[in-house]
């Protein structure tokens, strides 16, 4: 199985008015970069060329996800778009191979620790050829009180939940 890692960007949390009810909801947007096989050079950001096929399978809760009341989610409304960023070269130079990826999907998954409510989990599966880095935007527009608990802002503190 490959390894994924999650570069978050800051999510942007706005309430807005559905165009058709005329009801508040929040609408927030998640983004940020995931590396499937290796993590990137912390000086370039580039990954290193590890020319090997890997299966790739794997759900990730979003570091900063909020924690909703699945009970208050039947009228929830998610969107996820992805791109690939970068296929890195292999060892010998050449330009690396991606393999496939399937789209991504967003599920909502209880607390891996056993609190409160379910956060956004981002599923990536395909196999690749090289270390691949793909941009995710995902947005969730709920009613706000959905929303058991805001996620982490400071994403220096966040704890590693995958």
């Amino acid at each position: 199985m490959t390894d994924v890692h999650l570069q978050p960007q800051p999510r942007i949390d706005v309430l807005v008015t559905d165009y058709e009810t005329e009801e508040r909801r929040l609408r927030t947007d998640y983004a940020g970069v995931a590396y499937l096989g290796d993590e990137p050079d912390p000086e370039t950001g580039l990954m290193g060329g590890a020319y090997t096929k890997r299966d790739v399978d794997s759900r990730l809760f979003l570091p900063d996800t909020h924690w909703y009341d699945a009970d208050q989610l039947e009228s929830v409304e998610v969107q996820v778009t992805a791109g690939v960023l970068q296929v890195a070269s292999t060892e010998r130079g050449t330009q690396g191979l991606l393999g496939a990826l399937v789209e991504p999907e967003v599920e909502f998954y209880e607390h891996p620790e056993g609190a409160e409510g379910v956060g956004v989990c981002l599923w990536f599966r395909g196999a690749i050829l090289s270390n691949v880095a793909v941009s995710y935007r995902i947005t969730v527009v709920a009613d706000p009180i959905a929303v058991q608990r805001k996620g982490a802002t400071d994403l220096e503190e966040v704890p590693a939940v995958s």
